[in-house]
């Protein structure tokens, strides 16, 4: 069973005769002859005159005599609508807002909606009980005092309706906004407007999905702009501010910055599929690009693993300044500890042209080339002794950076220094006496990552703590992005 709302402001133009309102300042004759009927009716009744000064008065002794049941008086604004609306729904509500200020006034429409209200059961029997009068009681004319009303008075009312329609001809300018205004945040996408001009057809405008689209796009560029794609695919598809293809490619660069690599490959051909030539070329070029770095063949050759590391760490250092922008900081730091370790061996594979993976031959797993590279290099082998690196325990960061440490100190590949430096700051103790207590027992950005939940500890991780420990300048908040942006140009240049 299909389910409609409909809400009017009642005006002072509302009720009346065919397109003649009782009170009408552009059919002056007409609303003038239309009154005199009332009138006469109204002696009849009461042997009385009607107050024609005051709309208020004027309808209210209609209304309260019963008059007003032997004329034919009509809402002629909203007459046309309705006829539409009970045709296409099983069941319709409707509110009629209409003024009844805490001291009365002159325009006020209380009266008036009762007389709309009693004609709209006569014509449609089935609204009997679905029809009620809501009173404003505060000033129509004020525009601030109007929004908060209306969002009170809309509060109250049920949110499940298929559709709901806001009346806006009649009112006050404050009422009408008002009525939009919070009929869209209330109904969402729901809500549209039945307006009818004078002496044409009413007319719909889906109002709540206009207004709700451009209220998204702005939530959408936002979320886009944070890199949170899948939010933002999710925006753009429910309020149809995208295509097709871009909610899978929104999608795709979610699960790229993940390195789901298969996943966003998946997500590709979907957009590939969707999209027009010009953007499929984009499309395309990206395909192939993830499926170099999804393909986990094993391979002898150093130099194309190296150039598929190389694509990698670029990728992790965009989604690296991803988690700074969005304030994602503990799993910031989980990255940048990753970033360290594929950036020294890295370097390290390029310089030795030995592997620093871990190979299981006939059963037996261990770091075979780092093995043979310090037996063929004693020297290598005093350095990391004497730099107080457990050789025993194989490959890691520690051993890794003191490897790219020898080349630079023994071999003389100065190119690297400036990359070393950076990856010793995450690793030093540059916390000032005035440190937060928090870090008391934290010595470096290398700890704090340690304690927090993304290893082993639930310690949490700020901005400020950052800083604190990576920061040579406090006053620089950005030094690490920086520095960061710099190893992605060196390691561009040099690898």
């Amino acid at each position: 069973m299909n389910k409609a709302l409909f809400l009017s402001n009642v005006g002072n133009r509302d009720l009346g005769y065919g397109e003649v309102a009782l009170f009408d300042n552009k059919n002056i004759e007409k609303s003038k002859k239309l009154r005199e009927k009332c009138n006469k009716t109204y002696n009849e009744i009461t042997e009385k005159y009607l107050n024609s000064k005051s709309f208020f008065e004027f309808t209210g002794e209609l209304y309260l005599s019963g008059a007003h049941e032997k004329l034919d008086l009509e809402p002629i604004l909203i007459k046309d609508k309705i006829k539409i609306i009970c045709e296409l729904y099983d069941e319709l509500n409707i509110k009629l807002l209409a003024t009844m200020q805490d001291n009365s006034h002159d325009q006020d429409t209380y009266y008036s909606a009762e007389i709309i209200k009693e004609w709209l059961i006569r014509k449609y029997p089935k609204l009997e009980g679905n029809v009620e009068i809501i009173k404003v009681n505060k000033n129509p004319s004020d525009y601030a005092v109007m929004l908060e009303e209306y969002s009170k008075l809309l509060s109250r009312l049920d949110d499940h309706y298929d559709d709901v329609y806001l009346g806006i001809t009649g009112g006050t300018p404050a009422q009408i906004s008002s009525l939009i205004i919070n009929g869209i945040l209330k109904w969402e996408t729901k809500t549209k407007i039945l307006y009818k001009p004078q002496g044409k057809k009413p007319q719909e405008n889906d109002i709540g999905k206009i207004l709700f689209k451009k209220f998204k796009n702005e939530d959408y560029n936002a979320y886009k702009e944070s890199e949170m794609y899948l939010l933002a695919s999710e925006v753009g598809k429910e309020h149809e501010i995208i295509e097709d293809w871009e909610y899978h490619k929104l999608r795709a660069l979610h699960f790229k910055n993940l390195f789901d690599f298969e996943q966003a490959i998946d997500e590709l051909n979907e957009a590939f599929n969707k999209a027009n030539i010009e953007n499929r070329r984009d499309i395309r070029r990206e395909i192939e690009l993830l499926r170099k770095l999804e393909s986990d063949e094993s391979t002898n050759d150093l130099k194309e693993t190296t150039e598929k590391y190389k694509l990698l760490i670029n990728l992790l250092i965009d989604s690296i300044e991803s988690k700074w922008k969005n304030g994602d900081y503990v799993d910031f730091v989980g990255r940048l500890f990753r970033l360290e370790e594929a950036v020294l061996k890295t370097i390290v594979e390029k310089e030795f042209n030995k592997s620093m993976d871990k190979k299981n031959i006939n059963g037996d797993s261990r770091f075979y080339e780092y093995e043979e590279l310090l037996n063929e290099n004693p020297d290598i082998k005093d350095y990391l002794t004497k730099k107080k690196v457990k050789i025993d325990k194989g490959v890691n960061r520690h051993s890794l950076f003191h490897l790219v440490g020898y080349l630079i100190e023994n071999k003389g590949l100065e190119k690297y220094k400036k990359i070393h430096n950076i990856m010793d700051k995450l690793n030093k103790n540059n916390k000032t006496k005035k440190a937060p207590k928090k870090l008391e027992k934290v010595e470096s950005l290398a700890d704090l990552r340690n304690k927090s939940i993304i290893a082993h500890g639930f310690m949490g991780v700020s901005k400020k703590n950052i800083i604190e420990l990576y920061n040579e300048d406090k006053s620089n908040e950005n030094e690490i992005i920086e520095d960061i942006r710099l190893v992605k140009k060196l390691i561009n240049i040099f690898i």
